[in-house]
């Protein structure tokens, strides 16, 4: 008993430290916080069922999720737009990375499934988040939020974990998702000297039975939607919206950024603010 307890202490002296990477407010961690624009992440969009994660691996933090633990998909992913300087990492699905702390494991990083300290908690993981069983042979791809190619070489494997992903149509994900994607990283990026981006989904369903979902674990998102704030060279702000259907035709709207507030207000019942501050 008195192990658990000492346990329990340890493991919140961890998290008030700032080093824990499932958090209670983004603003805690300064390193986390400076994903979202001025510090400050969206309003709106969290609930009892979401979890702060500062994605953490190997003791660097390269950006933040908001995490649906029911429908184990994030609801955003927020991230700095970096110039991407190599390849696709080739990385098996099988051994993509887990969280550890959404099942209350005291590690402070992301990890593989086939590290040896995962191994005997792999059951645990499996009840809290998406893994990759329930990928596979569904029909969907693993949809990332923050994508790989918008990264330099040091943080595109961060990318790769399964609380960054979201079940996507093939032909959306590879296509004019895909496009869109592009579009930020060769044309809007050479403008900014700092580009803040939130990517994100609308649900199908808060719980399973409601909507589309993979194994009956994982919800099949309706739209992914993504908005940017760039800090221009000259000091000024360009921001945008997208909104993406996640089914034929795969159509991707451009959206002011108060349109896609009020449609996201409506999908999640409460105001929504992406980016406080304006970025006007």
């Amino acid at each position: 008993m008195m192990t658990c307890v000492w346990l329990y202490v340890f493991f919140t002296i961890l998290c008030h430290s700032g080093l824990c990477e499932v958090v209670q407010n983004f603003s805690d961690v300064p390193s986390c916080r400076r994903f979202f624009y001025q510090g400050q992440e969206p309003l709106g969009l969290s609930s009892s069922k979401t979890a702060n994660i500062c994605q953490r691996l190997q003791g660097v933090y390269y950006y933040a999720t908001l995490y649906h633990r029911v429908a184990r998909v994030p609801i955003y992913s927020a991230y700095i737009l970096e110039q991407s300087t190599t390849s696709r990492p080739d990385i098996s699905s099988s051994n993509w990375y887990l969280e550890p702390m959404l099942a209350d494991i005291a590690r402070e990083d992301m990890l593989p499934p086939s590290h040896s300290t995962m191994q005997p908690v792999l059951d645990a993981i499996t009840e809290s988040q998406a893994v990759n069983d329930d990928y596979r042979n569904s029909g969907q791809t693993r949809g990332h939020l923050n994508p790989s190619q918008h990264h330099s070489s040091e943080s595109q494997i961060s990318t790769f974990t399964y609380t960054n992903m979201a079940p996507q149509e093939s032909n959306f994900n590879s296509g004019t998702w895909n496009q869109y994607e592009s579009f930020l990283r060769d044309q809007i990026l050479p403008a900014c000297s700092q580009a803040h981006i939130l990517t994100g989904v609308i649900l199908s369903g808060s719980s399973p039975g409601e909507g589309k979902w993979l194994r009956n674990r994982v919800n099949v998102p309706t739209f992914f939607w993504s908005a940017f704030c760039c800090i221009e060279t000259s000091g000024a702000r360009r921001r945008e919206g997208r909104l993406g259907r996640n089914a034929s035709p795969y159509d991707v709207v451009n959206k002011t950024i108060p349109q896609l507030q009020d449609i996201l207000s409506q999908e999640y019942g409460g105001k929504v603010v992406l980016f406080q501050g304006s970025c006007q």
